[in-house]
C-alpha cells in the first residue's frame, strides 16, 4: 500500500490526511479517503461478510459515520490538522463531512511455503465496539500468492562473530 499511496502522491495530486491516529490518504478535491485495515478470514470473499481483524479506534467510527452522512456532530476535524507531515492536508468542516472513506483491507495465510494475501477495497457502514460490521461498498480483488518468502525473525543458521579490538 505504501508504494500505492507514494504513487498517487506524486503523480495524482493525493495528499496525506491524519485522523486522530488513523493515517489516510485522500484524493486532491478531498472527497475520497484510503487508508489499510487487517480484515478476518472473510477478506476478500464476495460471499461472506468480513470484520476488521483488530480493535480499530473512536476514529474509524468518526469516518464511518461520515460515510453515512451522519455529519458534523460526529466528525471532529480538529483530528483532521495535525500529523500528516509536508505533504498532509487538513480538511474544513465541510470537507471533514463529506468525505467518503474507504480501506483496503488484507488477510494474509501461510499456505506451506507460499502466502496467500486476500484483499478487498471497502467503505465502512458500520461499526461497533472497535469493529466494522457492515461495509456499504466491497470491491474484492485477486487474492495474491507469493512463494519463497523468508520468516523476518530468522537470524540463519549461522552465528554473528563481530571481532572487538581492546584497547
Amino acid at each position: 500500500m505504501r508504494t500505492v499511496r507514494e504513487l498517487h502522491i506524486e503523480h495524482e495530486g493525493w495528499a496525506r490526511l491524519v485522523h486522530g491516529r488513523l493515517e489516510l490518504v485522500c484524493n486532491a478535491d478531498r472527497s475520497i479517503a484510503v487508508g489499510v485495515m487487517v480484515g478476518d478470514a472473510a477478506t476478500g470473499q464476495a460471499s461472506l461478510f468480513p470484520k476488521n481483524g483488530r480493535r480499530r479506534g473512536a476514529a474509524t467510527g468518526q469516518v464511518t459515520r461520515a460515510n453515512e452522512g451522519e455529519g458534523a456532530a460526529h466528525v471532529q476535524t480538529a483530528l483532521f490538522v495535525a500529523g500528516a507531515g509536508p505533504g498532509g492536508v487538513s480538511l474544513s468542516e465541510e470537507e471533514a463531512c463529506a468525505l467518503k472513506t474507504w480501506f483496503l483491507l488484507s488477510y494474509r495465510t501461510q499456505v506451506g511455503d507460499a502466502v496467500r494475501i486476500d484483499c478487498e477495497l471497502s467503505r465502512p457502514k458500520g461499526f461497533v465496539d472497535g469493529f466494522v460490521v457492515e461495509w456499504g461498498s466491497r470491491i474484492p480483488l485477486p487474492a495474491l500468492t507469493m512463494d519463497g518468502i523468508e520468516p523476518l525473525n530468522d537470524d540463519g543458521p549461522g552465528e554473528i562473530d563481530i571481532p572487538v579490538d581492546f584497547r
